[in-house]
């Protein structure tokens, strides 16, 4: 049976695991896009927009409202595709153990 000084020295390791997790995620991008890949959006893992990128096509269109949407669309799609990367990232390293705050 684990002890108190064990299970400090656990969770200890595990938040060593998590802080390396999200240093690799900040390193590693995901590509979110709408409008048939019109409006493409480049994320990282924690979550932070890298790019925006919009085919002259769309611009030529000449109606904002539907580019404003596009651009909604394409964040949401990254910023999705991002936390389900640093999810998986992060259930490698807690056995699948939901942790407040990061999954």
């Amino acid at each position: 049976m684990l002890g108190l000084k064990d299970l400090i020295e656990q969770a200890q390791g595990v938040q060593v695991k998590i802080r390396e997790v999200q240093e690799q995620l900040a390193e590693r991008s995901i590509t979110g896009s709408a409008g048939g890949d019109m409006v493409k959006v480049e994320a990282n893992g924690i979550q932070e927009i890298l790019s925006v990128s919009i085919e002259n096509e769309i611009l030529a269109a000449d109606d904002k409202e539907v580019l404003e949407d596009l651009i909604v669309a394409a964040v949401n799609d990254a910023l999705q595709k991002s936390r389900q990367m640093a999810a998986d990232e992060i259930a490698k390293i807690s056995g699948g153990l939901r942790i407040p705050g990061l999954t």
